[in-house]
């Protein structure tokens, strides 16, 4: 807050509405930013084995993958081409408060075209078979919504179900917390320790600057220290 404020005021003095910026002269604590957590690639086999079977398994493919949570409940299925094997991140659905806010992704790099993996082309086409199935059985009190991720019901999943429901797959799963924001992370640290070059991995998750990506976005995993301590040998 302090930094938004500092920077509004800034802002101020350089159109000359205000003489001073008094957000600058405040004393800024010291603080180490918090490491943010990741899952081994034995975790994600893990997780991924064990949603096979999930109504929503592709929603939990979709966030290893790197997607937003917002990019997650707003994919729709005319973004999808499974047979050219690519999706387009075109469309988000974020919560504010008690309201959906509905609309193109947040800057010019995070709307992209993305390949779709094997993994998260089984997911998608058995939820479009599911999706049938489940229009099929409702009738016509299914209702369809245009999203790739819904309820069984037909209608759009609430962003902050992704939330819950991904904190009681963890504890479902015996795998210890981490954010649904942090599968985005996890995706970026274990494409970077298999050597995928951190500008494709920018791109991947919609970021103008790679060295944001490699600051913020790679962390190293015991698994990879330990493959250091064994170049010594």
């Amino acid at each position: 807050m302090l930094g938004l404020i500092t920077a509004i005021l800034q802002d101020q003095m350089k159109q000359g509405n205000v003489i001073r910026n008094v957000g600058a002269m405040v004393d800024r604590l010291p603080a180490e930013a918090a490491e943010m957590q990741t899952l081994s690639k034995l975790e994600v086999d893990k997780l991924l084995a064990h949603v096979a079977r999930e109504p929503m398994q592709h929603a939990w493919q979709l966030a290893m993958h790197g997607m937003r949570r917002g990019e997650i409940a707003g994919l729709r299925w005319e973004d999808v081409d499974l047979d050219k094997g690519k999706l387009n991140v075109a469309n988000t659905r974020i919560a504010v408060g008690s309201d959906i806010i509905e609309g193109p992704p947040k800057t010019k790099k995070s709307r992209r075209t993305l390949p779709i993996s094997k993994p998260l082309e089984a997911a998608l086409r058995a939820a479009r078979a599911q999706q049938a199935r489940d229009k099929l059985s409702l009738g016509e009190h299914y209702q369809e919504s245009e999203y790739v991720v819904r309820l069984p019901s037909g209608q759009a999943v609430h962003p902050n179900l992704l939330t819950f429901r991904w904190k009681k797959i963890l504890e479902s799963a015996q795998l210890k917390h981490v954010r649904l924001h942090d599968a985005r992370h996890t995706c970026a640290t274990l494409m970077h320790l298999q050597g995928i070059p951190i500008v494709v991995i920018a791109a991947w998750l919609g970021h103008s600057s790679a060295a944001f990506t490699l600051s913020v976005y790679t962390h190293s995993q015991e698994d990879a220290l330990l493959d250091a301590a064994s170049s010594f040998d």
